[in-house]
């Protein structure tokens, strides 16, 4: 009677070949239909056993080649358990010029993503090691470094598809998180965007708001164009016209919402509310209107968008779309630690994290 393989018996049977050289080094392995039909199991089976292989550093995936024995491989030289996974949080090459660069530094939004991540990994008895890094400082010295001491890897707001070719490249389990760019093969774990802002926008329409700026946050970000198509779809719905000389798009942060503001106040009519594609947009906004003179919202409404924790601390306490920061960390960890347990599928997991609407004090009804 035939034996039925288990995946775990598939990937001791191709260790086996490995150690014993029926398989040699940097030698091409059979397909995986090959490999089905030995084993007389299913091609996720096998795809399941080749992953934990290549995770231990027994196999390398080579896109559009196959799967071949690592050129490192031994009999004691497999890879065992790092305990660690790193958190890649990527920036774009132009952010590395002039004062942009210490921009970096400032980020509020993902040290929260970061504590999601550490409380699953914790109780994985993993460690999660936090790199800003931009997209041309992917190169061969931190390549090594990823394979020597992590597991896995959670990639921030991936910007090229080139820089996704080059993480995937390393064979190691991979999860996306509010990601520009996306393949077939790697989870992600996505922010409701458009459900937020569409929700966002409806709640200043309800108010009698009906001329608007917008501030879109960076023109090549996917979360940025998910959140302004939310915005537009919201004013379709209610046949709201929108002069497009009213978006301002400048980037993600304070001083560019400060630079909006002025561009707002030289607007020929000046609009009754300001949707910002973030809070730190909007704070901004608020700080540049106050200079000018104009109080909020008495003079202009204005709101953000991820509900960081300055937004309930500024006066006035700003009107916001909550993101789930940590529940988002804590959904890429999951994903990230089923891959480790061979909980692979056929194909990439999308979870969409809703965000929640918070009234404040920084709008008015008219």
């Amino acid at each position: 009677m035939a034996k039925n393989y288990s995946y775990l018996d598939v990937k001791e049977d191709l260790k086996k070949r490995i150690e014993t050289d029926k398989y040699k080094k940097e030698e091409k392995i059979p397909s995986e239909r090959k490999l089905s039909e030995e084993f007389m199991v299913s091609r996720n089976t096998v795809r399941k056993a080749i992953e934990e292989l290549v995770l231990e550093n027994y196999l390398v995936k080579e896109p559009g080649r196959g799967t071949f024995v690592s050129s490192e491989i031994n009999s004691n030289s497999a890879k065992t358990k790092t305990g660690n996974i790193f958190f890649l949080r990527c920036f774009h090459n132009r952010l590395k010029n002039g004062n942009n660069a210490s921009k970096i530094g400032d980020d509020i939004f993902y040290p929260q993503v970061v504590a999601g991540i550490d409380m699953i990994a914790a109780k994985n008895d993993y460690h999660c090691i936090f790199k800003y890094i931009y997209e041309d400082d992917i190169d061969q010295k931190l390549i090594s470094e990823i394979k020597e001491k992590a597991d896995g890897i959670i990639c921030g707001e991936l910007h090229s598809t080139k820089m996704l070719e080059t993480i995937t490249s390393i064979n190691l389990p991979v999860v996306l998180i509010s990601s520009s760019v996306i393949n077939d093969q790697v989870d992600v774990v996505e922010i409701d965007n458009f459900t937020g802002a569409f929700n966002l926008t409806s709640h200043l329409i309800d108010l009698g708001h009906h001329n608007f700026a917008l501030i879109g946050g960076s023109a090549t970000s996917q979360p940025s164009k998910e959140r302004k198509n939310g915005f537009f779809e919201a004013l379709q719905q209610n046949q709201i016209e929108f002069d497009q000389k009213h978006a301002v798009t400048n980037g993600w942060d304070f001083e560019d919402g400060y630079q909006a503001a002025l561009e707002i106040l030289d607007f020929e009519q000046r609009p009754t509310a300001v949707f910002a594609a973030s809070d730190l947009l909007a704070i901004g906004a608020i700080s540049g209107f106050k200079d000018q003179g104009l109080a909020v919202p008495d003079d202009i409404s204005v709101v953000g968008f991820d509900d960081i924790d300055m937004a309930n601390q500024i006066k006035p306490a700003l009107t916001t779309m909550r993101v789930r920061k940590v529940e988002i960390g804590k959904e890429a960890a999951k994903l990230l630690f089923n891959k480790f347990k061979g909980n692979e599928r056929s194909y990439p997991v999308k979870i969409t994290v809703p965000t929640r609407l918070m009234i404040r004090d920084s709008v008015k009804q008219l």
